[in-house]
C-alpha cells in the first residue's frame, strides 16, 4: 500500500513537471512573439542613451587615433554585417561558456559528494516507478533518440538537403551528430561511470554523459536551426524553438525515469550536444557568408510532402522500435 502511494506521488510529480514545462515554454514563446520586437527597440534606445551619456563615439575616435590596430580589431569583432564580426564573436563566447560548464560539471561528478548524492536520490525515486504505466510512454520518447531512429532522421535530412540543392548543409549535420557522438563515446571511455543499479533497459555502454541527451540536442537542435533559417515567419521560428526544447527535455527526462542515467549524465549530455551544435552552426554561418547556401530557396510541393512523409516515418519507426526492440528488464 505504501509502495502504491509512493508510486502515485512520483507519477503525479512527473505529470505536474511536464505540464509546468509545457506552460512555461508556451508562456515564454507567447511573450517573445508578443513583446520581443518591442524589447529589442527599447534595448536599442537604451544603448543609444548610454552612448550619448558616456561619449562612446568620442572615446572610440580617440582610440582609433591612438591605437588604430587595436581599434580595427575590436571593431571587426563587433561588426554585425558580416560573419567574422559579432556573429563569430557570439558563437565563440557561447562555445567557451558551454565548454567551461561541462568542465565544471565533470569536476563536480568526479570530486563532489553533493551532486553524486543528488544523482542517487533521484535514481532511487525513479526506481519506485518501474511498474508504472508511464514507463511505456517514456520508452517511446527515449526511442526518438535511439541509434536506429537518429540514423533514420539523419538519412532523411540528408536526402531533403540534397533534393533542395543545399548540399553544404550536410556538412553541418555531420559535424553536429558525428562530432557529438564521438565526443560522448570518448568521454564515456574516459570516465567509465557505471549506470544506475535499477536500470530498466539493456545498455552496454557507460553512463556519463548521456548519449541520448547529447544526440537529441545536436541532431534535433540542428534540424530546428535549419527550419528557423529557412523560415521567414518570426512566430513560426519561435514555435519551432519551443517545440525542440520541449522534445529535448522530454528525452532527457525519459533517461532519468527509465533509470538509464543519473541526472548529471543528462546534464552533461545536454552540454556536449549544445557545444557541437554551436560548432555546426558556426560552420554553417561561415559557409553561408561565402554565399554557398541559399536560405531563400523555394520548396516545391513534392518536397514539402516528402518532409511530412519523413516525419511520419520517424514517428512510426519510433513506435515499432519501442515495442519490438527494447524490452524492459523488469517486465
Amino acid at each position: 500500500m505504501l509502495s502504491l502511494i509512493q508510486d502515485n506521488q512520483q507519477l503525479s510529480f512527473l505529470i505536474g513537471l511536464i505540464v509546468f514545462v509545457m506552460i512555461f515554454l508556451w508562456t515564454l514563446q507567447h511573450s517573445v512573439i508578443e513583446y520581443g520586437n518591442r524589447v529589442r527597440i527599447q534595448l536599442l534606445d537604451y544603448g543609444r542613451a548610454l552612448e550619448r551619456r558616456f561619449g562612446i563615439k568620442q572615446r572610440l575616435a580617440q582610440l582609433k587615433i591612438s591605437y588604430p590596430k587595436l581599434y580595427h580589431f575590436f571593431w571587426q569583432r563587433l561588426h554585425i554585417e558580416h560573419f567574422y564580426g559579432l556573429p563569430l564573436t557570439a558563437l565563440v563566447l557561447v562555445m567557451g561558456y558551454v565548454l567551461s560548464l561541462f568542465v565544471g560539471l565533470v569536476e563536480d561528478v568526479v570530486t563532489s559528494e553533493s551532486i553524486v548524492a543528488m544523482d542517487h536520490f533521484v535514481s532511487q525515486q525513479m526506481s519506485v516507478m518501474s511498474d508504472s504505466g508511464v514507463i511505456d510512454f517514456f520508452i517511446l520518447i527515449t526511442s526518438l533518440a535511439s541509434t536506429p531512429i537518429t540514423a533514420l532522421v539523419m538519412v532523411l535530412t540528408t536526402l531533403l538537403c540534397w533534393l533542395v540543392g543545399q548540399r553544404y548543409l550536410i556538412i553541418g549535420l555531420l559535424i553536429a551528430t558525428l562530432g557529438s557522438t564521438g565526443f560522448t563515446f570518448l568521454s564515456k571511455m574516459l570516465f567509465q561511470r557505471e549506470r544506475p543499479i535499477d536500470i530498466l533497459l539493456h545498455e552496454a555502454t557507460y553512463s556519463f554523459p548521456s548519449g541520448h541527451a547529447t544526440i537529441c540536442v545536436a541532431l534535433y537542435g540542428f534540424i530546428a536551426y535549419l527550419s528557423i533559417r529557412f523560415s521567414t515567419d518570426f512566430m513560426r521560428q519561435i514555435r519551432i524553438g519551443a517545440v525542440t526544447i520541449f522534445l529535448c527535455l522530454l528525452i532527457g527526462l525519459s533517461r532519468i525515469v527509465l533509470n538509464e542515467h543519473y541526472l548529471s549524465d543528462v546534464m552533461g549530455g545536454y552540454l556536449v550536444g549544445t557545444l557541437w551544435l554551436t560548432v555546426a552552426i558556426s560552420v554553417m554561418e561561415w559557409i553561408s557568408a561565402k554565399n554557398k547556401i541559399n536560405w531563400a530557396v523555394a520548396w516545391s510541393q513534392p518536397q514539402r510532402h516528402l518532409l511530412w512523409f519523413g516525419a511520419a516515418c520517424v514517428l512510426i519507426g519510433a513506435v515499432i522500435y519501442a515495442n519490438l526492440s527494447q524490452f524492459p528488464l523488469l517486465y
